[in-house]
């Protein structure tokens, strides 16, 4: 069982986040560029340049303004690409070189303004067209020369892309898990619970939820110390993911407290999971060098029922536990 394999939505998206930075300084920063080159095409009288210049700053400013706080559409940056391009297709027909080192910025922010899905197809693209206008106005010696380094700075911002995407990997599931059990951490309760709830609603099937603690936990730390009582912490939650599959969701609650839930699991066979993992803690000792004890757990199990929110899902499964708790501990109730 993988404790942190999850949907997207249950960390920080700090590429997304970073892009949607990233976004906003180019909106706003190529509507100023070109604005700026509106206004020293107006000093020439080149009025019909200026216009649509002017027209394609404030597009950029305006997007920049509505989209400030959210990604903005797919088709709204490839329309801003594909201006971009044909500007500075239009440039270099008229400038020759000068209009070359245009090209760089506009292919860099294609890294920023597409999503891994079409980032490839947009960047071919534009490349494309690059290309096919450099060969056509370009005395041949500079535009392979300049293909050539096009072609460089895409597989230098796709090396960065990787680097980006590893990087995101690693630091999610450093944020969303528990250091000590790498269960996730009870942050996402809420999350994960309502997460599961729609699934079985959309999907017409049953699942349970286990709540367990550890009994008298306070003790085996007073008697062995803080790090013996770590070291039971994190062989307890090895021993429960003995038991789940590929698809439950384990949660360290708090404490010596953990739940799981089971997807697709009718109440009766969460419980016999849950009976198998109180087993494995009871009848296996944990041991710490020379140090050595048995501990025990008591459980509660309740399946969501149609009605309920999560919270009044996990009230139960609650409920259950502390029932299992004051009968005697050392055992599973099953919540009414």
């Amino acid at each position: 069982m993988n404790s942190t394999a999850a949907a997207p939505s249950l960390s920080l998206n700090l590429w997304q986040q970073f892009r949607l930075v990233a976004m906003r300084t180019i909106y706003f920063g190529v509507g100023i560029v070109i604005a700026v080159l509106a206004g020293v095409l107006a000093t020439e009288s080149r009025w019909l340049e200026s216009g649509a210049l002017v027209s394609v700053a404030l597009a950029f400013i305006l997007t920049g303004v509505i989209y400030r706080n959210e990604l903005a559409p797919q088709w709204i940056n490839f329309l801003f690409i594909c201006a971009l391009g044909t500007l500075v297709s239009v440039s270099m027909k008229s400038s020759g070189m000068m209009g070359v080192y245009w090209m760089y910025p506009v292919l860099a922010m294609v890294f920023f303004m597409f999503d891994r899905t079409i980032f490839v197809l947009v960047i071919m693209l534009i490349y494309a067209l690059f290309a096919a206008v450099m060969y056509q106005f370009l005395p041949f010696e500079y535009a392979w020369r300049i293909a050539l380094s096009m072609l460089v700075l895409i597989g230098v911002g796709a090396v960065f892309l990787v680097m980006m995407s590893y990087m995101q990997r690693n630091l999610s599931k450093l944020y969303a898990t528990d250091p000590l059990t790498g269960f996730y951490r009870r942050d996402y309760v809420a999350e994960m619970m309502q997460t599961e709830l729609e699934r079985a609603k959309r999907n017409q099937q049953p699942v349970s939820a286990m709540l367990l603690d550890l009994d008298s936990f306070k003790n085996v730390n007073d008697k062995f110390g803080y790090m013996f009582g770590d070291a039971v912490l994190k062989e307890t939650a090895v021993r429960l993911a003995r038991f789940c599959r590929k698809n439950d969701v384990m949660i360290r609650h708090g404490g010596a407290e953990f739940l799981v839930i089971f997807p697709n699991t009718p109440l009766k066979q969460a419980a016999e999971m849950t009976g198998e993992m109180l087993d494995s803690l009871r009848h296996e000792p944990f041991s710490v060098k020379s140090m050595m004890t048995t501990v025990t757990a008591s459980a509660g199990v309740a399946e969501w029922r149609k009605g309920q929110d999560w919270g009044q899902w996990l009230e139960r499964a609650d409920a259950a536990m502390d029932k299992a708790k004051s009968q005697g501990r050392n055992r599973l109730r099953i919540a009414q």
